[in-house]
């Protein structure tokens, strides 16, 4: 499958979104370029590990790569003062440095979570999304938002730290059950109904195939939902203004 770029325009801070099948097959390539030392700290949830985790691992390590990886529960209760604690001491215990890079490898939690302890330890070290839910694919791998949920509310505990680069593999949806894909759809909806009637007519034509597999259909929802997100956030990073209009997708629902 051809793999489609979208960049995420932030002047010296800005990165590529990649959208495409096989691409957590050829991560180690396009990882490569941002991995300064070859040691790669790899965060993820028991769910994604136990699907995806050991061909993933292999072929990193295959291609020469020194990895390590943390695996956490999956869901909600991980996005905690704990949760954050426990990523950030086994960043230390692992003698993390600015050289290395973190990877987030699973859903929206998975990548809150690792984005912001990569933001906060030794000050920021780089790190990557790879997000295995059309949810993050299409909405929170995309655009610097990190956080962690607190007594008193959601992401209310966080920084705007961007990744280097995103890598949203269209294939690895396959493995989700469909209430999870729906949960990712409604923010693809969400894409049309800020201002693309066009795309919101497409996807009344195309939801049945956007969600049975990675075909050329998925792919065009996620680029397109990608690249709208893309532009609201080169014009507000930091949410002072038009980007508050996402908030439309799984917060108001």
């Amino acid at each position: 499958m051809n793999t489609n770029a979208v960049t995420v325009g932030l002047g010296a801070r800005s990165y590529q979104v990649l959208v495409g099948g096989n691409l957590l097959g050829e991560a180690a390539r396009h990882i490569a370029p941002f991995a300064k030392s070859r040691r790669l700290f790899v965060v993820s949830d028991t769910n994604v590990m136990r699907i995806h985790g050991e061909r993933f691992l292999s072929a990193l390590r295959a291609d020469g790569f020194h990895v390590h990886d943390f695996t956490l529960p999956p869901g909600e209760a991980s996005k905690s003062f704990a949760g954050l604690e426990r990523v950030c001491g086994a960043f230390l215990d692992w003698r993390i440095e600015r050289g290395d890079l973190v990877v987030a490898f699973g859903g929206g939690v998975i990548g809150d979570l690792a984005g912001f302890a990569a933001g906060v330890v030794k000050r920021g070290v780089d790190f990557i999304q790879i997000p295995t839910t059309m949810l993050a694919q299409v909405d929170s791998s995309v655009g610097g938002k990190t956080a962690i949920n607190a007594a008193q509310g959601k992401n209310l505990i966080g920084l705007f730290y961007q990744p280097r680069l995103v890598l949203a593999d269209t294939e690895v949806l396959n493995t989700l059950p469909r209430r999870e894909l729906l949960a990712g759809f409604a923010e693809v909806v969400k894409y049309g109904l800020l201002g693309d009637a066009a795309f919101y007519d497409w996807l009344e034509t195309h939801a049945d195939a956007v969600l049975s597999g990675p075909g050329p259909e998925r792919t065009h929802a996620i680029v397109t939902s990608v690249a709208a997100k893309a532009d609201i956030v080169a014009q507000d990073e930091r949410e002072s203004g038009v980007r508050a209009l996402l908030n439309l997708g799984h917060t108001f629902g």
